[in-house]
């Protein structure tokens, strides 16, 4: 079973609107040592927060999105897969494995893959389009 460990890219990531976190910086909660301090309290934005590498069985170690530099979550029931990037790291979505594989996901009947860095982001298809956050 995996577990996050010392990993926590979500809680820089993502914001939390319980807690007054702004997306992409680090949550105050957060140590690398000791992990969340109010895990066991945490608000409801973090409860429901889908890392997808913690669940997914077939995404191996290399997915780990403190080695991969990206959050992959899903919307819409699975049917949009988006990836976080760190601002830190913008463009490691594009190292393989990764890019060939989000783009033959993206390539799939109904699914949809955003990548995101803070505000700006692309769909990818065969011909990628530029995305904003609302």
């Amino acid at each position: 079973m995996k577990n996050c460990g010392d990993c926590g890219l979500c809680c820089k990531l993502m914001g939390v609107s319980a807690l007054d976190k702004p997306a992409g910086k680090w949550c105050r909660q957060f140590s690398k040592t000791s992990g969340c301090a109010i895990y066991e309290t945490r608000p409801g934005d973090c409860r429901i927060f889908n890392c997808l590498w913690l669940l997914t069985e077939a995404l191996d170690d290399s997915w780990k999105p403190s080695v991969a530099g990206f959050v992959l979550h899903s919307e819409q029931g699975g049917a949009r897969l988006v990836v976080e990037c760190d601002a830190a790291r913008p463009h490691d979505w594009r190292r393989e494995p990764y890019e060939a594989t989000l783009r033959r996901w993206a390539a799939a009947p109904g699914q949809e893959v955003l990548v995101f860095a803070g505000q700006r982001g692309v769909r990818l298809g065969p011909k990628d389009a530029p995305v904003r956050r609302v």
